[in-house]
């Protein structure tokens, strides 16, 4: 038994009366066609596309220029692994400054000038005074020689990895 016997409604009824029967369907329009009609839209489509590609050079540059902001935090984090690594830190410090600031500004910057000129930099007071005169050492300091207790260890540590990520570079 079929399914029109069952709920006794004719095929008439499914699919119209007598009279549809023989008629052919009205074939679709065109699908709308998504490309700009005129040439604005073409003018516009272009100037986006060149926006674009600006910006996306724009922070390919900024992202390149950063570099040494990556490579110095990762250097960072190797001074946590190798105690001895430290006096490596004066050296970070100043070139990373030097990349981010005109030579002139920064290369002639030693102690309190040196600290006040990062602090400044960085947006925050991060180094306290003590620390000029411990990077000083630092830097000329023999790998053996180094003795920093681990308090100032940590704090020369944080201050300059906090610097390393807020500090303005100049372009």
């Amino acid at each position: 038994m079929s399914d029109t016997e069952q709920t006794g409604t004719s095929s008439a009824e499914l699919f119209g009366s007598d009279r549809m029967w023989g008629l052919k369907e009205l074939p679709l329009p065109e699908p709308v066609s998504w490309w700009p009609q005129t040439i604005g839209w073409v003018g516009v489509l272009f100037i986006i596309l060149c926006a674009l590609t600006w910006l996306a050079w724009k922070r390919w540059q900024a992202y390149q220029h950063n570099l040494y902001r990556r490579e110095g935090l990762v250097k960072l984090d190797s001074f946590n692994q190798n105690p001895l690594a430290i006096i490596e830190l004066p050296l970070l410090l100043r070139s990373s400054a030097l990349r981010a600031a005109p030579r002139i500004d920064v290369a002639n910057l030693r102690g309190s000038d040196w600290i006040t000129w990062l602090n400044k930099s960085g947006g925050s007071n991060l180094f306290e005074d003590r620390d000029a005169k411990l990077l000083d050492e630092l830097a000329y300091a023999q790998p053996d020689q180094s003795t920093i207790d681990s308090k100032t260890r940590v704090h020369l540590l944080e201050a300059s990895r906090t610097w390393m990520r807020s500090h303005r570079a100049s372009v």
